[in-house]
């Protein structure tokens, strides 16, 4: 079965090439989000609960165990940010409402977000990488995207507008 939210993610097929079915959103690892007031947009980054049953060789090969992408919510309104400090793992739950419109929440410890926007959600810049004793995404990705194979093997500063803004 397809959790709900990954019936309102446009381009679904680039999630679909790696899970059987998409993993739910519970729990996940937020570790940034990026918001744009042209739009106004905001993407989350975070580590999806399982990793992918059908992995790239080359994923395999090098012992990743972690999924990372980003998740693009358009026309967002009502945004509240309470406690950021990430990582933050919880449930992200994304909720239809009336207008095509849905309402996303993230609760966990002393964080709280939500907001609504548009019911079209985008994935992208998605990779694979092998999870560290400290808990850090910083080591190396395997990204699937062939522009990002070619810019990035490792996280960009979080200043990186083309990386975080784009998905």
């Amino acid at each position: 079965m397809t959790p709900a939210w990954a019936g309102l993610v446009r381009n679904l097929a680039v999630l679909t090439d790696f899970y059987t079915s998409p993993p739910p959103l519970e729990p996940v690892t937020v570790r940034s989000l990026y918001l744009d007031r042209r739009g106004p947009t905001l993407t989350l980054r975070f580590d999806l609960s399982g990793f992918p049953d059908r992995p790239r060789p080359e994923w395999e090969q090098n012992g990743c165990d972690m999924f990372q992408c980003q998740l693009q919510f358009l026309a967002v309104d009502d945004f509240l940010l309470r406690g950021w400090h990430p990582p933050v793992t919880g449930s992200l739950d994304i909720e239809p409402t009336e207008e095509r419109r849905v309402l996303v929440r993230l609760g966990a410890g002393g964080t709280r977000l939500t907001f609504s926007s548009s019911d079209s959600l985008t994935v992208g810049k998605m990779s694979a990488y092998r999870s560290s004793a400290d808990g850090t995404d910083r080591g190396h990705h395997y990204y699937v995207g062939k522009v990002d194979q070619m810019r990035y093997d490792v996280l960009p500063d979080l200043g990186e507008k083309t990386f975080y803004g784009r998905v």
